[in-house]
């Protein structure tokens, strides 16, 4: 990041998880002080919190994702790599099962950022606090806010520590509550319109636990992924190598079907997956912990965007505007890529209009729809694939999600279709990627054989690819 120049006064920042960190290091280069409210009490190193209960599931950090922190802390990637966490190559290293196919494994320089997750947000956390003016008050709850008489500007927080209320004022206000964010709640109350929300439901429940491998194993990925193949099945599991040469895997399903909590329930869920190599490798590992369930029924954007009246000196960032289905691993990197946007907005700012922060806010709002758009687009319309999905399909999402089916059916033995996917998939391009040409000539043409030929014939359906013969 460049150096600083003006500053304004102090920010507060509402969440001490991986949106609100990151909000913390965007506003630190031109706010006076940061302070960031956490109801949960400072974390100790690598451990989970209550207020993040996903945080002890499988997380990765896509390539948009792990560059946003590398530019905002030089020097971090190197460091979890050193104590632990694997930076792969999201093709060669990964051995994917999805929509019926195993995809390609062709080295395609996409790399992913694979630990757990407390892991990455304590190493996060220690960089924010070793900024001079980011303070961290844990134990503190956010009761609502300041305004001004108006109801037009919020002038900071009222916050209740050990049963006190009191009041702290702030130039800017940052909610980064996740799911469970007030805002709408807030927002009706000072007299001003609930956001729309839009929602896909799918009522997905995962289970976790981490494993020590079996010793004689020698798996030639890094993480082995079986999605399902919507709409005829809706299980799927997952196995990360992580940090303490350890496994953790995660096993989930939609509509009310997930993995029990019990060791013999759990490996029979792994067991029913359409393809055996996760179960085969989970029956000879070694239990390192509980089973943990998380449960989310719906991925959820509020479209703060579209309000025509919107307090100034408020913003809200990550899940708190837009909680994505967590299986696609989407929502730490669109919170990285949210602060980045916050503090170019604030540079924006202070560069154009140093001595307020009047329209900020507005401006943030729009810009930062933009970024969620694709990512939202991506997932809901994979879920939205399954007919007990609920949510709204819009004229011709036949078509779309037929050209999507192809696409993965293609991707399984055609490596230049597969990276313009992943590209997709890493938020490093756009939709113009999967239409092109090159992508969009194969795709149709696959499409027309089957309407003659059966699948496996035209795609590996059962056959994990190993490792490419000239990787290392």
């Amino acid at each position: 990041m460049d150096e600083p120049g003006h500053r304004f006064g102090s920010a507060v920042v509402m969440g001490g998880s991986m949106a609100g960190l990151l909000s913390a290091r965007a506003l630190a280069d031109h706010f006076e002080k940061v302070i960031i409210l956490e109801r949960d009490s400072l974390p100790g190193a690598h451990a989970a919190r209550k207020g993040v209960p996903q945080g002890t599931h499988v997380h990765v950090m896509l390539d948009a994702g792990h560059r946003l922190l590398e530019r905002f802390f030089p020097g971090l990637l190197q460091d979890l790599q050193t104590q632990g966490a694997a930076l792969i190559d999201s093709s060669r290293d990964v051995a994917w099962h999805h929509f019926g196919v195993w995809k390609s494994r062709v080295p395609q320089g996409l790399p992913l950022l694979v630990c757990t997750r407390p892991f990455l947000e304590w190493h996060v956390l220690r960089r924010v606090l070793a900024l001079p003016n980011v303070e961290f008050h844990g134990g503190v709850s956010v009761e609502g806010l300041l305004t001004d008489a108006s109801h037009q500007r919020v002038t900071g927080v009222r916050l209740k520590k050990a049963g006190v209320e009191e009041p702290l004022e702030a130039a800017l206000v940052v909610d980064a509550t996740g799911r469970g964010s007030r805002a709408p709640q807030w927002l009706e109350a000072l007299g001003h319109a609930r956001p729309e929300e839009e929602q896909v439901r799918v009522d997905l429940a995962y289970t976790t636990r981490l494993y020590e491998p079996p010793a004689h194993l020698q798996e030639d990925w890094k993480v082995l992924m079986q999605y399902p193949c919507p709409p005829v099945n809706w299980r799927a599991g997952f196995i990360s190598r992580v940090e303490q040469d350890r496994w953790i895997v995660t096993l989930n399903g939609y509509f009310g079907e997930h993995a029990p909590t019990d060791d013999e329930g759990f490996l029979a869920f792994a067991r029913s997956l359409p393809q055996p190599d996760l179960y085969a490798c989970l029956r000879e590992a070694r239990p390192l912990g509980p089973l943990t369930l998380h449960k989310v029924k719906e991925s959820r954007w509020r479209h703060y965007e579209r309000l025509a009246r919107f307090p100034e000196n408020w913003v809200i960032v990550g899940d708190a505007v837009c909680a994505f289905n967590p299986v696609f691993g989407q929502g730490m990197s669109v919170a990285a890529q949210g602060a980045a946007l916050l503090h170019a907005c604030i540079e924006e700012q202070a560069r154009r209009f140093p001595t307020t922060l009047d329209g900020l806010a507005q401006r943030f709002r729009k810009r930062l729809s933009d970024t969620i758009r694709l990512p939202w687009f991506m997932g809901t319309n994979i879920d939205l694939q399954y007919p007990q999905a609920v949510g709204q399909r819009k004229p011709g999402v036949g078509v779309l999600h037929w050209y999507i089916r192809r696409m993965m059916e293609r991707s399984s033995r055609d490596a230049a279709v597969h990276r313009q996917f992943n590209r997709l998939l890493h938020l490093q391009a756009g939709l113009g990627a999967v239409l092109q040409p090159s992508v969009a000539l194969p795709v149709l043409a696959d499409g027309a054989r089957a309407l003659f030929m059966p699948l496996h014939a035209r795609a590996n359906t059962d056959i994990r690819p190993a490792l490419p013969a000239s990787s290392p």
